[in-house]
């Protein structure tokens, strides 16, 4: 009669070792997702994209960022700091500074043109200097547009 109720138990705990050595190895039923540091931070995982700095990722290298998650129907490959003005995350621009991340004059007035699109004042407040009165956004491209 104990058997009748110890067996469930037992199969249940067989499954439970079976899940726990299967994900470490990378095949249970929901391997871990793999994403970019790009990637990370156009869907606000800041935790996510520190983890990756710490583990050695170039929060200066542009990598891809799946369609959909910053731009309809194709995917781009950009820096993490254009991924964090895209995705208006001042506080991933923060960080990715913090960690590193650079903005050459052009590159900030790109960004800066960014910003005017997407409209995000934490950005605007973070990218802005002071001798920048009037910028002028003719022949600017995003990092977001098609490539073609």
């Amino acid at each position: 009669m104990t058997w009748i109720i110890a067996a469930p138990c037992v199969v249940l705990a067989l499954f439970s070792v079976w899940w726990a050595v299967a994900g470490v190895a990378g095949n249970g039923l929901w391997p871990p997702d793999t994403v970019t540091l790009s990637e990370a931070v156009a869907t606000r995982n800041n935790g996510e994209a520190v983890r990756l700095m710490d583990l050695g990722a170039d929060p200066n290298r542009p990598t891809r960022v799946r369609a959909g998650l910053l731009t309809n129907g194709y995917a781009v490959t950009i820096k993490p700091i254009e991924a964090a003005v895209g995705a208006q995350r001042a506080d991933a621009l923060r960080t990715l500074l913090a960690h590193g991340a650079l903005v050459d004059h052009a590159e900030r007035r790109m960004l800066l043109c960014l910003e005017q699109t997407r409209r995000d004042s934490g950005i605007r407040e973070l990218l802005a200097s002071e001798s920048e009165d009037h910028l002028d956004c003719e022949g600017v491209r995003s990092p977001l547009e098609r490539e073609r």
